[in-house]
């Protein structure tokens, strides 16, 4: 008898010398003690573990009992069928979802936008969104999606497709400074969400989105914004993080917050794609800190953590995953040149656009849609591959193989994030 092979083990870095076993098997995690992270410790160099003394005993079957000790063929057999389910779940998942990017276009000139690289001279045709609708008939949740999809001349498209689909639930991602424009067709359908981006107070906001010409956008923001909370349409503040702007996003935040019209407002906080991974790293860590502070409001990022991230965070069940950013694989993004993508962040790099819709339907036999923990060789043997699911993919370097894993999410997760929202818990448990 033998510890599991898929067993992650997270050292707290706390003065106890706490450590958090996770069962990638069943989903039990436990904590343990530095008494007790020392057997666990001298029992990963064994082969066949006989217990010594009562301490071990008593840990012993405690561990036996959570199925932390299988034989090698009990514990593959449990992986294949863990993975075979999530497979079916995926082959049978309904596609009754899809994004249009109706254009690249953009009346903001962003300095950090990822998309600034992006061809913007085509935009979608009623053909185009013909064909999505015919490759998804029944459509229940429809984003809209840029460059900016609030521009004057995409009015025709998204008339066109709110005809198409008058029942279905909408979201959009917005720079915002069109909402009032379009604000008589925002409410002839439902939606379930409008992200809108600020960027701290006015004049950093004003510093860093701005139009094409460099005009201030703030205030029309604002009153966008404003109006669609008059008119019951959720909005979500989304603010961009850097280490320059931090306190003024924190600030920016509780002024809104503490007015009426903000108090019905959600906000999604996520450092800059261009931040370092150490920055990025310090920043969440800082954004837990103002959590544990009584920062009012709940962050959305921190809704869509990694699987143990999300359990010890947010309290929900611990599932094992086999892709990371899409578990199910049902991500669609359609764009102006045809291309079918599954990542937000992926949209507009045609190298890493899953196949194409317009004029010909076809799909990669190799992409991010078909990348999954059984077709990266180290995934398939690797411990932590049910709770990582391989890495978001593109954090893969352009000259690798989309098959290739990316380790730095899950590494960062269990080496900064968890041993800091442990933290985070503890001190809220002691605070009652």
């Amino acid at each position: 008898m033998k510890l599991i092979h898929n067993l992650v083990m997270i050292d707290l870095k706390n003065d106890d010398g706490d450590i958090l076993l996770a069962n990638g098997i069943n989903g039990f995690v436990d904590l343990l003690h530095r008494k007790e992270r020392a057997i666990i410790e001298k029992w990963g160099k064994k082969e066949e573990i006989v217990p010594e003394g009562s301490e071990e005993e008593k840990l012993f079957k405690l561990l036996e009992k959570r199925q932390y000790f299988l034989s090698s063929e009990e514990e593959e057999a449990i992986k294949k069928q863990i993975i075979e389910k999530l497979e079916e779940r995926s082959r049978h998942k309904k596609l009754d979802s899809a994004w249009f990017v109706l254009t690249y276009n953009c009346n903001f000139n962003c300095s950090y936008c990822y998309e600034n690289a992006v061809k913007r001279e085509k935009t979608m045709t009623t053909e185009m969104i013909d064909k999505v609708f015919e490759l998804s008939p029944e459509l229940k949740h429809i984003g809209l999606f840029g460059g900016e999809p609030f521009l004057q001349e995409n009015r025709n498209l998204i008339e066109y497709i709110f005809r198409k689909a008058p029942e279905a639930e909408y979201y959009a991602v917005t720079n915002g400074f069109y909402l009032e424009e379009y604000m008589d067709l925002l409410q002839t359908v439902s939606f379930s969400n409008i992200q809108v981006t600020l960027d701290g107070t006015e004049k950093n906001h004003n510093a860093t989105r701005f139009q094409r010409k460099g005009q201030p956008t703030y205030a029309k923001i604002i009153s966008g914004i404003k109006k669609c909370i008059c008119n019951k349409i959720p909005v979500t503040i989304r603010m961009n993080l850097s280490s320059k702007n931090y306190e003024d996003i924190v600030r920016e935040k509780a002024l809104i917050e503490a007015t009426e019209w903000g108090k019905n407002v959600a906000f999604e906080i996520q450092p800059l794609f261009q931040c370092g991974k150490n920055e990025e790293t310090m920043l969440y860590e800082k954004l837990l800190m103002q959590d544990q502070k009584g920062m009012p409001g709940a962050n959305q990022i921190f809704m869509k953590m990694l699987p143990l991230s999300n359990f010890l965070y947010n309290g929900t069940r611990l599932q094992p995953i086999i892709r990371a950013c899409d578990p199910e694989g049902i991500n669609r993004f359609y764009d102006p040149f045809g291309n079918i993508y599954n990542c937000i962040l992926a949209v507009g790099q045609e190298e890493k656009a899953v196949g194409t819709y317009f004029p010909k339907f076809r799909l990669k036999e190799k992409s991010f849609l078909t990348r999954d923990i059984t077709k990266i060789e180290k995934c398939r043997t690797c411990e932590n591959a049910l709770f990582c699911g391989g890495g978001c993919p593109n954090g893969i370097s352009d000259d690798k193989d989309v098959y290739s894993p990316n380790c730095y999410t899950f590494c960062n997760e269990t080496q900064n994030m968890i041993p800091a929202i442990f933290r985070l818990k503890e001190n809220q448990a002691g605070t009652r």
